[in-house]
């Protein structure tokens, strides 16, 4: 009955964390940056073809989509309607038709007029909020630099708090080097959304296309080489590809005839630098492509034979470990057959996306326990954006469901002086996923001469922790602080911020510091040796396979034993830690190297003395000799 009770809880879970598969409608805001650098930083107007893939990729009647310009000023481009083919003849005419050449970014603007306009379309109750922005620059609204300073402080907290309690995911992208990546990136990971950078214009409609996949997740099928295998269980494909300007790519089918795109189970639509094509009810058997960039396009299904896995949060915390379960479905009911099972190969690849490049962090095989394939991944360090790829081999079938995420620090630290010795530390949270309740946060402070002081830090209602700390006369000290992070969902991390560096000559007043340049050599010196730690090494993801007898204490992370964990942990974390460690004990061992080694030193140290001893010897005689003569 205890086994049978596990069991059953586990697969509730599972079903509760696959709730995300279910359909729901989708509303798309798509704000665009108008100023006049954007015909620089996008000559070809890969942005409002980004804009048209986004309502081509929308399932019709399911979705609503808008667009917005702002710059000296927000202003309607195509009003937010349901996705059909009015609508997206109305954004095919929108796009092609403005020009970008206003002189100012006014982005808070945009921003609130997007709050106070109303939702249109009458989606379905619990439908999802997407809005994607566009920019090349920064916030520039003044000549004045505090009124930019104020009008983008108030977009960081005020706005960005706004957006995040309606549950609005606002995805950021920065078309070049010089926007503001510390403003986009924080509203984004507040929000739950996806940051991007991109390098060159070409990369927008691989971004727009994750962004869309994060807010309408579906099955794929993988490409073999320039070929994809088709089963009869799947009702639907459609194909997105990318291509050369220029060229024109072609679907052949399984009996090696070129897809009709004129059939009547065939819709497509063709762009410069994208083909999309859904074929309902395609045929069984092996596909085949040409003229297609293989990397960077995918074939989504629908399908009756599904692989569904556990859902990744949208932004997930610097050494979070991540729980990754599959299962098996057929006509929505989970498949638990072992022998079937048995057959059955899953694996998973972790890709860090940068720009053009993917690189691969991890590899590895899913073992199969309770029905379920699953892994653990953990100790993620790097700052970023991520794809989970789950594929399925079930000889007779194949599956791949791609998962993309954000990785982010839990918490920034800001250092202000606040009077000749006086500095305020403040730790704030990036996402609301932190649970401030649980969560502990300690200021470490370094001294000069590598001693360590532990001081707590105060939670301020519910919102951040704080800490004021005096600086002594002709004193040099580093500063950071230790996170011991409980999420929503009971998952526990740690983590250590970057350092803030603190200098005070005499009695003057404290210089506070990002840099090491500013910083007193010593004070260097003593935080390389004291806390290793915060050196700056990219760990690459571990992968540990969870056993069987694991299985219910991992996926019922959020249940009482864990919280009581949890809170414990906490709160062992609240008691300082003291400053002077106790040497321990020599063991025999030790005791043994330790003589041994003086040993040596002692015979080399003899042996020195006596060649010493006779080459002074037949100096002195060879010097008597002399005086002889």
């Amino acid at each position: 009955m205890v086994i049978r009770k596990h069991v059953q809880t586990g697969l509730v879970a599972i079903l509760l964390l696959l709730s995300s598969w279910a359909s729901a409608d989708t509303q798309f805001r798509l704000i665009i940056d108008a100023s006049g650098s954007m015909l620089i930083s996008d000559p070809d107007k890969l942005t409002a073809e980004s804009l048209k893939l986004i309502s081509d990729l929308a399932p019709e009647e399911q979705a609503t989509l808008g667009v917005w310009l702002f710059g000296e000023q927000a202003r309607v481009l195509l009003p937010e309607a349901r996705v059909n083919s009015a609508t997206k003849a109305r954004l095919s005419q929108a796009v092609s038709s403005y020009t970008p050449g206003d002189l100012k970014t006014d982005l808070e603007s945009i921003v609130r007029m997007l709050l106070d306009t109303p939702d249109e379309g009458d989606l379905e109750p619990g439908f999802e909020r997407h809005w994607v922005l566009v920019t090349d620059g920064m916030v520039d609204v003044s000549l004045d630099k505090s009124v930019n300073d104020a009008s983008r402080s108030r977009i960081l907290n005020e706005l960005a708090t706004q957006l995040a309690e309606r549950g609005i995911h606002l995805h950021t992208v920065s078309m070049t080097s010089y926007a503001d990546k510390e403003l986009l990136q924080s509203v984004s990971t507040l929000t739950d959304a996806i940051y991007t950078e991109v390098a060159t214009p070409d990369e927008m409609l691989d971004t727009f296309d994750r962004i869309f996949s994060q807010a309408a997740p579906s099955e794929e099928v993988p490409f073999e080489g320039n070929t994809f295998f088709i089963d009869d269980a799947i009702e639907e494909a459609t194909l997105l590809i990318f291509n050369e300007e220029g060229e024109t790519p072609v679907i052949y089918r399984p009996n090696g005839e070129r897809l009709n795109l004129s059939a009547v189970n065939v819709s497509a639509v063709t762009a410069s630098h994208y083909f999309l094509a859904t074929i309902a009810k395609p045929d069984v058997g092996t596909w085949r492509v040409e003229n297609v960039d293989l990397a960077r396009s995918n074939i989504r299904v629908i399908t009756k034979l599904s692989a569904q896995t556990t859902q990744v949060a949208p932004v997930v915390f610097i050494n979070e470990p991540i729980y990754s379960t599959l299962g098996l479905f057929q006509d929505n009911q989970q498949i638990e057959d072992p022998e079937l099972l048995n057959l059955v190969e899953v694996r998973q690849r972790l890709n860090l996306l940068s720009g053009e490049s993917t690189k691969q962090l991890l590899q590895t095989p899913l073992a199969l326990a309770n029905n379920q394939f699953k892994n653990k991944i953990e100790q993620i360090s790097e700052e970023g954006n991520y794809e989970l790829i789950s594929e399925v081999d079930g000889k007779t079938f194949v599956r791949k469901v791609s998962q993309f995420f954000s990785v982010a620090k839990p918490i920034t630290l800001q250092a202000e002086q606040q009077n000749e010795n006086l500095v305020l530390f403040s730790a704030k949270p990036t996402n609301l996923r932190l649970n401030m309740l649980r969560s502990n946060a300690r200021l470490i402070i370094t001294s000069s001469g590598g001693a360590e002081q532990t001081l707590d830090m105060p939670l301020i209602g519910e919102g951040f922790w704080q800490k004021v700390y005096p600086v002594s006369p002709n004193s040099s000290v580093t500063a950071h602080v230790h996170v011991i992070g409980i999420t929503q969902t009971g998952m526990r991390f740690e983590y250590d911020t970057p350092p803030w560096y603190l200098t005070r000559d005499g009695a003057g007043e404290v210089t506070v510091s990002r840099t090491q340049a500013s910083a007193d050599s010593s004070v260097i010196a003593a935080l390389a040796t004291a806390n290793r730690e915060l050196t700056p090494v990219v760990v690459t993801p571990q992968v540990a396979i969870v056993s069987e007898a694991e299985l219910s204490e991992e996926e019922s992370a959020a249940n009482a034993a864990t919280t009581e964990q949890a809170e414990a942990d906490a709160a062992e974390a609240d008691e300082p830690e003291a400053t002077d460690a106790e040497p321990s004990e020599l063991t025999t061992a030790d005791w043994v190297l330790y003589g041994t080694l003086n040993g040596i030193a002692i015979v080399v140290l003899a042996a020195g003395y006596l060649i010493f001893r006779q080459i002074r010897r037949k100096r002195k005689q060879k010097v008597e000799d002399e005086l002889d003569v």
